[in-house]
């Protein structure tokens, strides 16, 4: 009676013992799965179009960005954007808060400066003609450039956070 009783508590030990080398199996899976890099994908590009959106609106209704439009000279207002490309290139190149595939355009561009930009740039100049700050306010297509940069300096910083933050 006792050999029975102990040879069924030892098969109940190793079907623990499987359970648990199963669960340890998964759970190293999941973390290797984890540190895979993740490549740019559609999600992200919505995401990163969420962002813009978050930031661009609400930048081209003020009119401090009607004055700077109106008051600098285009030369600045690329100087200022440069430098907005120029830091957000170094944030993306060096950074390691995500687990981005580096995605090169040309060696050395990464994709998602593209896309962020490119998405930030957009939705800045649809967001001036949308709400009619083009001509109400704005009275040429130099100041409508100049305020789509500068909107676009904060749109694409927005447009990179959410996608970050997944």
């Amino acid at each position: 009676m006792k050999e029975r009783e102990m040879e069924r508590k030892l098969e109940d030990m190793d079907r623990r013992l499987e359970d648990i080398e199963e669960k340890i199996t998964e759970l190293f899976n999941d973390y290797e799965n984890s540190k895979k890099e993740q490549t740019l994908k559609l999600a992200d590009l919505v995401q990163e179009l969420i962002g813009a959106l978050i930031i661009a609106l609400p930048f081209s209704l003020t009119e401090e960005i009607w004055e700077l439009a109106n008051r600098l000279s285009l030369g600045r207002v690329l100087f200022i954007f440069l430098i907005t490309v120029v830091m957000v290139y170094l944030f993306l190149r060096f950074s390691k808060l995500q687990n981005w595939a580096m995605q090169n355009v040309l060696g050395f561009i990464p994709i998602r400066l593209i896309t962020s930009l490119g998405v930030s740039l957009m939705v800045s100049f649809f967001s001036i003609l949308l709400f009619g700050i083009y001509p109400d306010f704005l009275n040429s297509p130099e100041q409508v450039v100049k305020a789509t940069l500068l909107v676009t300096t904060f749109a694409v910083i927005g447009s990179l956070g959410v996608d970050m933050a997944k």
